[in-house]
């Protein structure tokens, strides 16, 4: 590949960069230079120069995604480690954490090593989390120091919350003796359970209160506390109860982040439109108020949360159809995520900066520097990780090819602004979108080469 990228805006949060008018030169996957106007010589222009009144093409460094469940071991009907790894390229993430909650769990150092073994194929770069305990049971702690010399990123029993607080703050001070993050998921089971009677699995429970979720963060903070050190990550907030908690601890000092969903900053359940099947719309913790969603926005914005983090939970859908109550919840989220932020989330315009830092400064400083990742950056000389968008650009979600292997999204068939056209991971090209970015002949041989 040799080409300039011609008439883009490029932010770079990492270097405080937010340039509009910029020529981009592309060489051999590296980025050769940044400059408002670079003479081309012999080097082929891909001109993106908006029309008047439209926003430009962005270039930014690539995603990094937080929560992704890509279902191998165990689980392949639904997705594997490869076809995860292309729908995040298709949505601009060059960097994907696999959750350990698999069918058997990332819960020893051997486990580590072999989700490890299956990443090595991927298109962008795949992590591994190990579990906090032993089969996500909440009894006994994994080998922390081990599961992170295999390879492990980060420890998360994501599903379950099963932990007692004494085991999770064991947990912190061995992770933190390890440099890295513990991830809760934060819903409190018994809570949940006292409300759903019926005696089925806990995650398909449907009656998940908002304090349910306050519980469980103030038992967080509480096992964070007595641990005496440690970083605590909370996942998935869904509740303004939440953000006040997280606000509070923050300000006191307290090492505690957070991550929020697309689907919770863009839905919430008074207007939620009816689906087909309905379990389409289930996920936990479930969507909550319009109240709960300005909050969430609000503390995306001020940096009280610290990522956009997609939660990608493909089903086969044999799981989400019939009776809503033995349902699984989730839904996909890799390639639709930015769109949904964009569109549903109200994240264009002067949003879109911030955006950008929590999908690549914000999850870095998650996992780092125990983890020694890379920092997101569009560093001139150097191999290209970076993904290119039109913010602007419609597409129907659905239409044409995806790469999850399933389709478990309430908005499949909907319209959205916001199109990834390029994924560059560390120099090769990820992702392409023909349509959007039609490349000549000769740079398409050159990028598949």
């Amino acid at each position: 590949m040799n080409c300039i990228l011609r008439g883009v805006r490029v932010i770079d949060p990492a270097a405080g960069m937010d340039a509009v008018g910029q020529d981009v030169w592309l060489s051999e996957g590296r980025i050769i230079a940044v400059y408002p106007s670079i003479d081309e010589g012999t080097v082929t222009v891909v001109d993106l120069t908006p029309a008047p009144g439209h926003p430009p093409c962005i270039l930014a460094p690539g995603f990094i995604d937080l929560h992704a469940h890509l279902r191998e071991p165990g689980g392949e009907r639904a997705e594997t480690v490869l076809s995860g790894a292309r729908a995040a390229a298709a949505g601009g993430f060059t960097q994907v954490l696999a959750m350990a909650n698999t069918e058997p769990p990332i819960d020893t150092p051997i486990r580590v090593a072999e989700a490890r073994s299956r990443a090595a194929g991927a298109v962008v770069e795949v992590m591994t989390a190990a579990a906090v305990s032993r089969d996500l049971a909440g009894h006994v702690p994994v080998d922390v120091a081990g599961c992170a010399a295999a390879g492990a990123v980060a420890f998360t029993d994501d599903g379950r919350n099963a932990a007692p607080p004494e085991l999770l703050s064991d947990v912190l001070r061995r992770a933190h003796d390890a440099g890295r993050p513990v991830l809760v998921h934060p819903e409190d089971e018994r809570t949940i359970a006292e409300r759903n009677r019926s005696g089925g699995p806990w995650a398909l429970s449907l009656d998940r209160p908002a304090e349910a979720e306050a519980t469980a963060v103030r038992s967080a903070l509480e096992a964070l506390a007595q641990a005496g050190r440690g970083h605590l990550h909370l996942q998935h907030l869904s509740t303004a109860a939440s953000v006040d908690l997280v606000r509070r601890a923050r300000e006191d000092g307290v090492a505690v982040t957070a991550e929020v969903t697309p689907h919770h900053l863009a839905m919430w359940s008074p207007a939620a439109q009816a689906t087909d099947p309905p379990a389409l719309l289930k996920v936990n913790p479930p969507l909550r108020t319009e109240n709960d969603r300005i909050a969430l926005i609000q503390a995306l914005r001020d940096g009280v949360i610290d990522a956009v983090a997609t939660d990608h939970a493909p089903h086969h859908v044999d799981h989400k159809c019939g009776d809503l109550a033995s349902a699984a919840p989730g839904m996909t989220g890799l390639e639709t995520a930015l769109a949904t932020c964009i569109t549903l989330g109200g994240m264009s315009g002067d949003w879109i900066p911030v955006l950008l830092e929590r999908l690549t400064l914000g999850p870095h400083r998650v996992l780092a520097p125990g983890a020694d990742l890379r920092q997101p950056r569009l560093r001139v000389g150097e191999s290209a990780t970076c993904v290119l968008f039109d913010p602007a650009a419609p597409w129907t979600v659905g239409e044409g090819h995806t790469h999850s292997r399933s389709r478990n999204n309430p908005l499949w068939g909907s319209r959205l602004n916001g199109r990834v056209l390029l994924t560059i991971a560390d120099g090769v090209v990820a992702h392409h979108d023909p349509a959007l970015l039609p490349w000549p002949s000769t740079l398409m041989e050159a990028a598949s080469g």
